[in-house]
C-alpha cells in the first residue's frame, strides 16, 4: 500500500489539496453555537434576612440536638431507604455511562473465526453454437465433492477523535454523572429532613398526649364532683351533662393524639424501609428549642448548597457538551484501521488439494457526511433545545429555592411573634391557677374552681407546645431549603446568556 501511495503522489497532488479544501468547506457548514434562549440567573437577592452564624446548616446537622435515638433512626433510614437505593442505582448507572464513553477513545480489535463444511454437485448443460439447425447439445457432470474451509482474522480500529467529538461525549456523560450524584444527595437531604421532622412531630404528639391525659383526668374528677352535687340536689342535672360533654371532648382529643403518634411511628418505619417492629420502641424526650438564626448571605452562593441546584448546573454542562458533539458531527471522522486474515480451504476432501490465503492491510479511513437528509441539523437543534430546557430548569430551581427560603424566614418570624403572646397567656393562666390554689387552701372555693383553672392551664400548655412544634418544624424546613448541609466547590460555570431573555432562534 505504501508503494502505491508513493507512485500516485505526484500525478494526483492537486487532487489531495482539492479534497482537503472540500473537507474544510463541508465542515464549515456546521451551525454556530447559539446561546441559550433563557438567561441563567447568577444571583437571587433575598432581602430582609437577619445575619448571624456562617456556614449554617452543616453536614449531619441533626446531631446538634444530641439525641442518640434520633441519630439511630436517621442512620437506619439512610441504610434501608428504598429511595436511597434507587438514587444510588441511578448514580452507578451514570458512572458506567462515563466508562462507556471513555472506552470509545481507545483502540479496539475485533476477531473473526469461522469454519464451514460444504457439499457441491455440479452439472452443466447447454448447446454448442453452430450452423442453423446443427447446434450440438452437451452435458458435463464432474460429480459431487465435499469441502472444508476456515478463516481467522482480526480488525483493529482507532478513532483519532481529531475534533474532540468523543471527548465532548465523555464530558457530557461526566456532567450527567455529577448531576446524578447531586440528585442522590438531594434524595438524602430530603430523607433526613423528613425523618427528623417526623421524629420531632412524634415527640410533640407524645408531649401533647401527656397534657391531654392530665386534662382528661382533671375533667373526670370535675365530673365526679358535679355528679355528687347533682345527686345531693345542689346543682341542676344539666351541669352533669356539660361535664360529660367536656370529658368526652378531652378523651376524643386524647384518642386523636394517640392516633397521630401511631401514624408518625408508621411513617418513620416507612421512611427507613423497615417494619414498625424493626424500628423499635421510641422514648419520649423534651422538644429542643428551635434555632431561628440564619446565615449572613442567602444569595446564590449559599443556594448553591442545594443539591437540586447543583444537579441543574451539571445538566446545563452536559447539555452544552452535547451541543459541541452535535456540531462536530459535521466534521470528518478520521480513523486508523488494520486488518489481518488467514484463509485455508480444502476444495475437494481426499484429493490432497489445499488453498491458503494470507492478507494484511493498514491505513487511514476518512468519513464525512455529505448529505444526511436533515439528520445532523435535527440532532443539533435537539441538543440546543435540551440546553434551553436545562437552563430553564435551573432558573426554576433557583427561584423555587429563593421562595422556600423566604417563606421559611417569614414563617419563623410570624411564629416568633405569636410566641410572645402565647407566653403571656400562659403566664396569666398560671397566675390564675396559683390564686385558685391559694383560695382553695383557705377553704374559700371548692375543688371545681381549682380544677377548671387547672384545665385552662393545660389548654395553654398545649397551645404553647403546639407553637414550639410549629417553630421547630419551620426551622427544619428552612434547614432543608438551605440544602441540608450539602456543599460543593467545583460547580461548572454557566454558559454565556443570549443578548436578551427573549432571544429567538
Amino acid at each position: 500500500m505504501a508503494s502505491f501511495i508513493q507512485r500516485t503522489r505526484r500525478p494526483h497532488g492537486g487532487m489531495r489539496v482539492a479534497v482537503i479544501v472540500a473537507l474544510l468547506a463541508l465542515a464549515g457548514c456546521a451551525p454556530p453555537v447559539r446561546p441559550p434562549a433563557f438567561v441563567p440567573r447568577d444571583e437571587v437577592p433575598l432581602a430582609g434576612l437577619p445575619t448571624s452564624q456562617a456556614g449554617w446548616p452543616r453536614a449531619e446537622w441533626w446531631k446538634r440536638y444530641g439525641d442518640a435515638q434520633l441519630d439511630r433512626v436517621v442512620d437506619l433510614a439512610m441504610r434501608g431507604s428504598p429511595d436511597m437505593e434507587q438514587a444510588e442505582a441511578r448514580y452507578r448507572a451514570a458512572l458506567r455511562a462515563v466508562d462507556t464513553a471513555r472506552a470509545e477513545l481507545n483502540p479496539q480489535v475485533r476477531g473473526l473465526l469461522d469454519g464451514t463444511h460444504g457439499y457441491s454437485d455440479v452439472a452443466v448443460r447447454g448447446d454448442v453454437p453452430g450452423a442453423a439447425g446443427s447446434a450440438q447439445r452437451f452435458q458435463l457432470n464432474p460429480g459431487h465433492s465435499w469441502s472444508n474451509s476456515g478463516v481467522a482474522g482480526a480488525l483493529a480500529t482507532w478513532d483519532l477523535d481529531l475534533w474532540g467529538k468523543q471527548k465532548d461525549a465523555v464530558a457530557a456523560a461526566v456532567g450527567q454523572a455529577r448531576a446524578a450524584e447531586a440528585e442522590r444527595a438531594s434524595v438524602a437531604t430530603s430523607l433526613q429532613y423528613n425523618v427528623v421532622n417526623t421524629y420531632f412531630d412524634w415527640q410533640a404528639q407524645q408531649a401533647r398526649l401527656a397534657i391531654a391525659r392530665h386534662a382528661a383526668s382533671s375533667s373526670a374528677q370535675y365530673r365526679e364532683l358535679v355528679a355528687l352535687r347533682v345527686r345531693s340536689g345542689l346543682d341542676d342535672p344539666s351541669a352533669l351533662d356539660q361535664a360529660d360533654a367536656q370529658l368526652a371532648q378531652l378523651r376524643r382529643s386524647e384518642a386523636q393524639l394517640e392516633g397521630a403518634a401511631n401514624l408518625d411511628s408508621v411513617q418513620l418505619a416507612a421512611l427507613a424501609g423497615v417494619s414498625p417492629d424493626e424500628l423499635g420502641a421510641l422514648t419520649s424526650t423534651p422538644l429542643p428549642s428551635p434555632d431561628t438564626s440564619l446565615p449572613p448571605d442567602a444569595r446564590l452562593g449559599l443556594l448553591a448548597r442545594r443539591p437540586d441546584i447543583a444537579a441543574a448546573r451539571w445538566r446545563i454542562e452536559a447539555s452544552s457538551k452535547n451541543i459541541d458533539q452535535a456540531r462536530k458531527a459535521y466534521y470528518p471522522d478520521v480513523s486508523l484501521m488494520a486488518l489481518g486474515a488467514f484463509l485455508r480451504t480444502y476444495p475437494d476432501l481426499g484429493s490432497g488439494t489445499r488453498t491458503d490465503l494470507t492478507l494484511g492491510n493498514v491505513g487511514a479511513s476518512v468519513q464525512l457526511p455529505i448529505f444526511s437528509g436533515g439528520r445532523l441539523r435535527a440532532q443539533y437543534e435537539s441538543a440546543q433545545a435540551q440546553l434551553d430546557s436545562a437552563v430553564a430548569q435551573y432558573d426554576g430551581a433557583v427561584v423555587q429555592a429563593a421562595g422556600e427560603i423566604a417563606q421559611g424566614v417569614a414563617t419563623l418570624r410570624m411564629l416568633d411573634d405569636q410566641r410572645l403572646q402565647v407566653d403571656r397567656q400562659y403566664e396569666a393562666t398560671a397566675a390564675q391557677k396559683a390564686k385558685a390554689a391559694d383560695r382553695r387552701s383557705k377553704g374559700l372555693i371548692d375543688d371545681r374552681t381549682w380544677l377548671n383553672a387547672d384545665m385552662q392551664l393545660d389548654q395553654q400548655r398545649d397551645a404553647r407546645l403546639q407553637l414550639a412544634s410549629q417553630m421547630l418544624s419551620a426551622n427544619l424546613s428552612l434547614i432543608h431549603a438551605l440544602g441540608g448541609g450539602y456543599h460543593v466547590d467545583d460547580l461548572p460555570d454557566l454558559p454565556a446568556p443570549a443578548a436578551g431573555k427573549d432571544s429567538t432562534r
